[in-house]
């Protein structure tokens, strides 16, 4: 019987810290986006506004050979006055980061803005795959 008893308490404690260490790796992975790619910057017609769409990548532990990976994790449109450091931005949702490669920005006004996704078809032509449209003074 205490045998039974030792093995069913050291599989508790190693499940306990094999999960331990799963959420602390995880919580911290949430804080390290690490760096941004620029996809295009767009001015409005007047110059009175600027939007810059980035890719956005964080490091990731692959938990088989324990290596530091760099991941596509969201695109985000930041927004603002030219000239001015963009930080405010807005989550492009709906869309997987790392099958984008090109976006179109295009201006109905100074302050609404069109971010046309794009995504290659087979015939190699550019297609609209999502849009987002934004009024920027509402933001």
């Amino acid at each position: 019987m205490k045998k039974w008893l030792w093995i069913m308490l050291s599989v508790g404690v190693i499940t306990l810290v094999f999960m331990m260490n799963y959420f602390i790796d995880k919580s911290q992975q949430q804080q390290s986006m690490i760096h941004s790619v620029s996809l295009t910057t767009s001015t409005s017609p007047e110059q009175q506004n600027i939007v810059e769409v980035k890719k956005m990548y964080k490091q990731t532990t692959d938990y088989f050979d324990y290596e530091q990976k760099q991941k596509a994790d969201s695109l985000r449109m930041y927004y603002g006055q030219p000239g001015s450091t963009l930080n405010q931005y807005k989550e492009l949702q709906g869309i997987q980061p790392s099958m984008i490669h090109d976006v179109n920005v295009h201006w109905k006004s100074e302050q609404h803005v069109i971010i046309n996704i794009m995504k290659t078809n087979h015939q190699h032509k550019n297609k609209v795959y999502k849009q987002f449209k934004y009024n920027l003074s509402e933001m």
